[in-house]
C-alpha cells in the first residue's frame, strides 16, 4: 500500500452521508464541524460556500473538503435564510418540486477519531477546494465526478456507491493538493516530493515489523545511511528509525482497538520481542505505558 492511502485508512475517519439529491427550492444548510470535517460536491447548479467572512461559489463539479472542523454553510444564494442540516432532512420531504432543481450536491461529514493523528493531516489547510474547472481533462476524477452524477440520477439504492466514490474522490483531491505543494520547505508535504524519502517511508509502511536497521533501510533505498538520515532529519525532523518506532505504536494502537488481540501478541505483530521491550519503547516516546494510555482513550 502507498503512504498515503496507509495514512488514511490508519486515521480511520468514519464518514456518514449527510445529504445526496436534487434540492428544488431557495436553502441554507448550516453544517457543525466540531470534531468532524466535511466534504461537497455539487453535481448540478450551483451554490454559495461560507465559512467566517468567507464565500466562494461552487459550480457544477467543483470539491470542497473541510479539513480541520470549521463550521460552514451552503446556501443557494448569500441571503438565504439558514437552517441546520439535519432540519432540512427532516423536513426534506415538504419540499417544492419544479422541472428544473436549483442544485444537486452530495454531501458527506467525516468523523475524526479521538487521540493522536498523523503529522500530514495536521499539514492540511482549514480547506481544500478544487474546481472542476482546474482537473485535468481525462483525469479519473472527471471520471468519477461524471459517474456520481450519474448515480444521483438514478436514486436506487445509491448511498453505498456514493459513500464510496466521495471515499475515493476525497483521495484524489488530497493527491492533487499535495502536487501542487512542491514548493513546502519542510514537513510531510516536502516528504512527498522528496523521492528518496518517500520511497523509504513506503519501506516501512509496508513491513513495519521488520527488523530494520538504518543500515538496512538506505541499502533498500538506494542512497548512503548518511544521506538518508539527513534527508529525514531535514524533511520530517525525526531520524528514521524514531520515524519506525512512532509508526509501530500507531499500528499497535490500532490492533488493540480492534479488541482482539492482547499485549504481548500485539508487540509481536508489529516487531517486537515482547511486551515488555514494547512497552518501553512506547514509554521512552510517550511517557506512559501504553495499555494505561490506549484504556483512557479507546
Amino acid at each position: 500500500m502507498d503512504v498515503l492511502s496507509d495514512i488514511l485508512v490508519s486515521a480511520a475517519w468514519k464518514n456518514d452521508l449527510l445529504s445526496k439529491g436534487q434540492i428544488y427550492e431557495s436553502f441554507g444548510f448550516h453544517f457543525p464541524c466540531e470534531k468532524s470535517g466535511g466534504f461537497h460536491v455539487v453535481t448540478q447548479g450551483s451554490c454559495y460556500a461560507r465559512m467566517g467572512n468567507k464565500i466562494f461559489l461552487l459550480q457544477k463539479g467543483d470539491l470542497l473538503f473541510i479539513t480541520k472542523g470549521i463550521h460552514h454553510e451552503l446556501l443557494s444564494d448569500p441571503k438565504a435564510k439558514v437552517v441546520t442540516i439535519e432540519r432540512f432532512l427532516g423536513e426534506k420531504k415538504q419540499q417544492t418540486k419544479t422541472e428544473t432543481p436549483v442544485t444537486t450536491f452530495v454531501s458527506v461529514r467525516y468523523e475524526v477519531p479521538s487521540g493522536p493523528m498523523h503529522p500530514l493531516l495536521m499539514e492540511l489547510p482549514e480547506f481544500i477546494y478544487i474546481p472542476y474547472s482546474s482537473i485535468q481533462k481525462h483525469h479519473s476524477l472527471e471520471d468519477i465526478i461524471q459517474i456520481l452524477s450519474k448515480e444521483l440520477e438514478l436514486n436506487l439504492g445509491t448511498d453505498l456507491i456514493v459513500q464510496r466514490l466521495t471515499d475515493i474522490m476525497l483521495y484524489y483531491m488530497i493527491r492533487i493538493w499535495l502536487n501542487q505543494q512542491e514548493n513546502s520547505p519542510v514537513g510531510w508535504i516536502k516528504a512527498f516530493h522528496d523521492k528518496s524519502v518517500l520511497y523509504a517511508l513506503e519501506k516501512l509502511h509496508n513491513a513495519y515489523a521488520k527488523d530494520w536497521t538504518i543500515e538496512s533501510l538506505a541499502k533498500e533505498t538506494g542512497i548512503s545511511r548518511a544521506n538518508l538520515a539527513n534527508k529525514f532529519r531535514d524533511v520530517l525532523g525525526i531520524p528514521p528509525m524514531e520515524y519506525l518506532a512512532k509508526l509501530r505504536m500507531d499500528k499497535a494502537r490500532q490492533l488493540f482497538q480492534k479488541g482482539n488481540m492482547g499485549l504481548e501478541e500485539i508487540a509481536q505483530n508489529v516487531g517486537y520481542a515482547s511486551s515488555f521491550s514494547f512497552s518501553k519503547a512506547y514509554k521512552r516516546i510517550y511517557g506512559n505505558s501504553p495499555s494505561r494510555e490506549w484504556k483512557g482513550v479507546v
